[in-house]
């Protein structure tokens, strides 16, 4: 299958059984959106929603999700960015920086707020992923 560059949402109540190329599913009620991975391989994408997980909000254009999509354990490792719709590719992590960026996930997840040094770290963090994807 041939790469996506947009998404269109379509929000719905419950998911469908088959996921049509170009088309991001929300869930308002269920706090998720799926889609079929960007990269054309197929893969079933699911992003939770919620404050510790991600966000998406509805913008001219469509839909931007964030953070970035990392498909890190599907065998395409795509890794890119949902904005207003359109798809904007980044590049390849390295295994530490998706280990680093899973720990903060994992502490923010505790219900834990990051202060002093680990506040200035996640900015920090956060600037450098979208900076270099």
């Amino acid at each position: 299958m041939p790469r996506i560059d947009r998404l269109r949402a379509e929000f719905v109540e419950n998911m469908p059984d088959t996921l049509e190329d170009g088309v991001i599913y929300v869930s308002e009620r269920y706090r998720i959106a799926l889609h079929s991975c960007c990269c054309g391989c197929g893969e079933e994408v699911s992003t939770p929603l919620g404050p510790t997980e991600y966000s998406l909000r509805l913008e001219p254009g469509g839909v931007t999700v964030e953070p970035s999509i990392g498909n890190h354990d599907f065998a395409c490792t795509s890794h890119y960015l949902i904005e207003r719709g359109s798809i904007v590719w980044a590049g390849a992590m390295s295994r530490r920086a998706i280990n680093a960026g899973r720990a903060h996930d994992r502490y923010l997840k505790r219900g834990l707020r990051p202060r002093g040094i680990r506040a200035l770290a996640a900015r920090v963090w956060t600037m450098v992923a979208r900076l270099f994807g």
